[in-house]
């Protein structure tokens, strides 16, 4: 009997061979564009051409790039092409049914040309240029009649003067991908209107994430009007309107991560802002009435940095039952704040990722196929998503590591710098019936 090794076994030895080489490609360019990300704004770098000891100049945004084409490598795998298309399906058409299934004046239906800032939304998305949101935005745009405009809703608080300061001078997390984008134009020098603080307190990372997404966005189709909705809060009206509306809206929730996401989901679908209009900041205040946001992507696409904890510690199994168990409490850990919140402004909250094909679609598939922690941050989670994105068009967006929106947002530690998600927020206290 030949020692010789069959071909199956032939084939698997080749496909992992082919798993580390690629993951190994991956992991180098995901240390090429931290490193990059450490360097000033505008810098050159020396790039070593192939089979060569020629070094030439180059700019470090072209790393970017080259996260892109390591995704289409993925994406000419035929598997992994049909799983993303797939999946493209399936979601497009959760968003489909959210996104048409609302009242429109007939009028507007049948105007071809979009008088641009005069137009009425009527949908808009929790937007901050990550892959969930710049996702179904994407689709939101194969769906929407292109007469009308989508409002992007992107919120922003104050950064403290003592942050802003040691942003200047601190380097950059590993982990993170920076995208320098000049401000919008004048927005240096800008004052909000409502608040007399300059604009640019408030580019906190998902302004810049959310710029960047635009410019994606505008790039897919460049007929349609994005509104970007710059929306800025001080501490002075979060306080305002944390005792005034939101403190109530988030019972019986009350824990200092159910107060970010809370107050910062809040201010984001009010959509009270500025959008940027014939070059200028203009005051806007987004119409829509439907908000589609992204939860339920982290929860059963491993989104999550605790999803790595629990894989490197249990294995697909134990990460299995981890996604199984976010899922099954979704309701009442999140959705029932969330549509009390966004329903506070007479908006309806749709969440295309908990839609029941979609759920179903992404139950039938096991969680290697949906997330690959053994890759990077930015690639490994969320994956079957992110190939989808780049399926779509999508560039820089496909690679940007998750991002909570307390941290993109900055509302996380605006008010306390000691306490911790999970603590009790002394700030959610409500009065009681004697104490009225």
């Amino acid at each position: 009997m030949s020692g010789r090794p069959s071909r199956s076994e032939d084939g698997e030895g080749a496909e992992l061979r082919h798993k580390e080489e690629l993951s190994r490609r991956i992991k180098e360019q995901k240390v090429v564009v931290d490193e990059l990300s450490n360097l000033k704004k505008n810098r050159k770098v020396y790039k070593q051409q192939p089979n060569s000891n020629i070094f030439f100049l180059a700019d470090r945004t072209e790393m970017l790039s080259q996260c892109k084409k390591t995704l289409q490598e993925f994406l000419e795998e035929e598997h992994k092409k049909k799983l993303a298309c797939q999946f493209i399906d399936v979601l497009s058409e959760a968003v489909k049914k959210r996104v048409l299934c609302l009242f429109r004046d007939p009028d507007q239906k049948t105007r071809e040309v979009p008088s641009m800032y005069n137009k009425k939304a009527h949908v808009a998305v929790l937007f901050s240029g990550g892959i969930d949101s710049m996702v179904l935005a994407a689709l939101a745009d194969k769906h929407v009649p292109l007469e009308e405009p989508i409002d992007l809703l992107n919120v922003a608080f104050m950064m403290k003067e003592r942050a802003k300061h040691r942003g200047t001078t601190k380097r950059h997390t590993s982990h993170e991908v920076q995208l320098d984008l000049p401000c919008p134009q004048g927005s240096c020098h800008d004052l909000d209107a409502n608040t007399g603080t300059p604009v640019f307190c408030f580019d906190v990372p998902d302004r810049i994430t959310g710029r960047a997404g635009l410019k994606e966005l505008e790039a897919i189709n460049p007929s349609r009007t994005w509104n970007f909705v710059e929306i800025n809060v001080t501490l002075e009206e979060l306080k305002k309107m944390r005792t005034q509306r939101i403190n109530y809206l988030i019972y019986p929730l009350d824990t200092v991560l159910d107060d970010s996401i809370g107050c910062a989901i809040w201010f984001a679908s009010r959509g009270e802002g500025f959008i940027s209009y014939q070059g200028e900041l203009k005051p806007y205040r987004s119409p829509a009435k439907v908000v589609l946001t992204g939860i339920g992507a982290d929860e059963q696409l491993a989104g999550y940095s605790r999803h790595r904890v629990c894989f490197r510690k249990d294995g697909l199994e134990g990460l299995n039952k981890e996604l199984e168990m976010e899922l099954s409490r979704i309701s009442s850990r999140n959705l029932g704040r969330d549509d009390r919140i966004i329903g506070d402004h007479g908006k309806e909250a749709r969440f295309p990722f908990l839609d029941e094909d979609v759920v179903s679609f992404l139950n039938s598939l096991p969680v290697s196929e949906k997330a690959d922690l053994t890759f990077p941050r930015g690639i490994g989670e969320k994956l079957i998503l992110r190939l989808a994105g780049a399926e779509l068009g999508l560039t820089a967006s496909t690679v940007l590591p998750k991002r909570a929106v307390q941290f993109g947002s900055r509302i996380a530690k605006l008010e306390s710098s000691t306490e911790k998600a999970s603590d009790t927020c002394s700030r959610l206290k409500l009065l009681s019936v004697d104490e009225l």
